[in-house]
């Protein structure tokens, strides 16, 4: 009998902003903040600059802004965004691995991709949902949780990812982990 569902791919990028490199291009992309697009405990004002600076990438290389949302567990405070629709697609206090996206993330299935640092917490929600998982090194020093958390979740990687490379672009922005 089987108890876990199929495993789902699994990439490993550099930088968070190198999901828009991958061939065939992500349909739509989740995006962890701590540990993926800042530091940890980050401040107000470096949360707005990194979900704009990760806005401006997607509309650059074409992704359409409602298919890009911001997922994080932490409790951020009160932000000012300097445009409406981006409160919109931001979630603090998300509870991943069991947050529930947009229903038109779900129809593109693995092209859905969820960008982040943790297997346990983004890795896990994008394995549930059947998505594909960018894993992004986290930038800076990574407090003692996090990195018990990645040690954990690489133990387990292999019962919930398999490694991909579909093709040479994205080859050239993902390593094989195994």
């Amino acid at each position: 009998m089987k108890f876990l569902r199929e495993q789902v791919p699994l990439l490993l990028i550099e930088k968070a902003e190198n999901v828009f490199d991958l061939r065939p291009p992500a349909a739509a992309v989740l995006v962890d903040l701590e540990g993926t697009l800042t530091e940890f405990c980050p401040c107000p004002n470096s949360v707005i600059q990194a979900l704009v600076r990760f806005d401006e990438a997607a509309a650059r290389k074409g992704l359409h802004l409602n298919r890009v949302h911001y997922v994080t567990n932490a409790d951020v405070g009160e932000l000012s965004f300097p445009y409406p629709a981006l409160s919109e697609r931001f979630h603090p206090l998300a509870r991943k691995p069991f947050f529930t996206p947009p229903e038109e993330f779900r129809q593109y299935g693995c092209r859905t991709v969820v960008v982040g640092d943790q297997y346990l917490t983004d890795g896990l929600l994008a394995w549930r949902l059947g998505f594909s998982f960018a894993l992004v090194e986290a930038p800076g020093r990574k407090p003692a949780w996090p990195r018990l958390q990645v040690s954990v979740g690489r133990k387990l990687s292999r019962l919930f990812f398999k490694p991909t490379a579909t093709s040479q672009n994205l080859a050239c922005c993902a390593r094989r982990i195994f």
